[in-house]
């Protein structure tokens, strides 16, 4: 498992590579299946609270519903996806951020710490 601060770190790298239009609006919150508001992605999710750099839209991670006006709600985050981003394994967290909407056009290139994404070493 990881504790918030990692999660929210890890979330924020893979913001900037594959959702760079994004941005988080506030500290990570771990969610927990007690909680009938909170949308979990199984034990040890997050939530976020999402808001788009051009046109100031909300995207609200973890939660069921809300105050937010025009925001659009969806199921948190698993440490396990935040995880296999840090190992470099990028589908798991490319396929959320598309499924829930903020993923950057396919044409962006993938960089992790200033390494390309691939893993591959070119000379």
């Amino acid at each position: 498992m990881l504790v918030r601060e990692q999660a929210q770190r890890l979330f924020e790298l893979a913001l900037a590579e594959f959702a760079p239009d994004w941005q988080t609006a506030g500290a990570c919150v771990e969610l927990t299946q007690h909680d009938p508001e909170h949308w979990v992605s199984g034990l040890g999710s997050y939530g976020f609270v999402l808001r788009n750099r051009k046109t100031g839209a909300a995207k609200i991670l973890g939660w069921r519903s809300g105050e937010i006006r025009n925001a659009t709600y969806h199921r948190g985050i698993s440490y396990r996806v935040l995880e296999a981003y840090a190992d470099r394994i990028t589908d798991p967290i490319r396929r959320y951020f598309e499924e829930i909407g903020v993923a950057a056009g396919a044409g962006a290139r993938s960089m992790f710490l200033g390494r390309p994404a691939t893993g591959v070493h070119r000379p």
